[in-house]
């Protein structure tokens, strides 16, 4: 019996082992690097580097595994179970970092977008609210600007044959249902001045802070939305403020079209 016993421990694959114990011990890291940053904890920099050792750890378990696979295949050893679940759970861990790379694998470099090139929305209460380290709140120009008119051709400015207060009334709205935070908004005035409203978003997974501003502008026959979106850190957005801004305007005009 002793002997069968230890045979058994023996012929138990190590890196079946190990695979499940490194995709476990990224759980927590990464689980960690979420709560702390969506709770303000950490800012961007720790929880980004957090996120990324988690998903290094993630990695390691997956390879760890597909060697054990390997080694209990050739020699017939235990811990199938181990591997499969070690693999398992890394490709959950890496399943949306992946798709999300890949997805926006030939978006540009840039991370802060606008639907009006010419005149852009500036902010004013994100501009103070932003902390030591964060991105320049002003629009990055021209150059910018024309990379961005060739990833995101979609990204416009949107009319409506509406007043400037029921559109600002109805802009507010979206963003209270969408959840963001809003730091300012500053009702239009005929003749003397732009609907403001400025918020703050966040990114589905880890909530890293985008700002955003939304301008209600009277033109001749009605009123003009622009809408800037720029990311807080980074020069990388993946696509995620050229999304939010395409989403918003869409959802703008189906509230004014439920409104009337």
């Amino acid at each position: 019996m002793i002997r069968r016993r230890l045979y058994a421990e023996i012929r138990v694959s190590r890196l079946a082992v190990w695979s499940w114990r490194i995709a476990l011990f990224a759980l927590p890291v990464i689980f960690l690097a979420v709560l702390l940053h969506r709770l303000g904890a950490i800012e961007y920099e720790v929880a980004y580097l957090l996120l990324a050792a988690g998903l290094a750890v993630a990695l390691a378990g997956m390879l760890f595994a597909i060697a054990a696979f390997v080694k209990i295949w050739n020699e017939g050893l235990r811990g199938l179970g181990s591997a499969i679940g070690a693999f398992v759970v890394a490709a959950a861990l890496l399943a949306y970092p992946v798709f999300d790379s890949l997805r926006s694998i030939n978006l540009p470099p840039i991370s802060d977008i606008t639907t009006d090139f010419s005149d852009p929305p500036r902010f004013s209460a994100v501009a103070t609210s932003r902390p030591r380290g964060a991105n320049n709140p002003a629009y990055p120009g021209a150059a910018v600007a024309n990379i961005q008119r060739q990833a995101y051709p979609g990204v416009k400015s949107a009319d409506f044959d509406s007043s400037p207060d029921e559109m600002f009334n109805i802009a507010v709205g979206v963003v209270e249902q969408y959840g963001w935070r809003i730091l300012d908004s500053i009702p239009p005035r005929a003749g003397e001045r732009d609907g403001l409203i400025e918020a703050v978003a966040q990114t589905a997974v880890m909530g890293f802070r985008e700002d955003v501003v939304i301008r209600i502008r009277a033109v001749q026959n009605g009123v003009r939305v622009d809408m800037r979106s720029a990311s807080r850190y980074g020069t990388r957005d993946f696509g995620s403020n050229a999304r939010r801004i395409e989403a918003f305007m869409v959802q703008l005009a189906d509230a004014r079209r439920r409104s009337r």
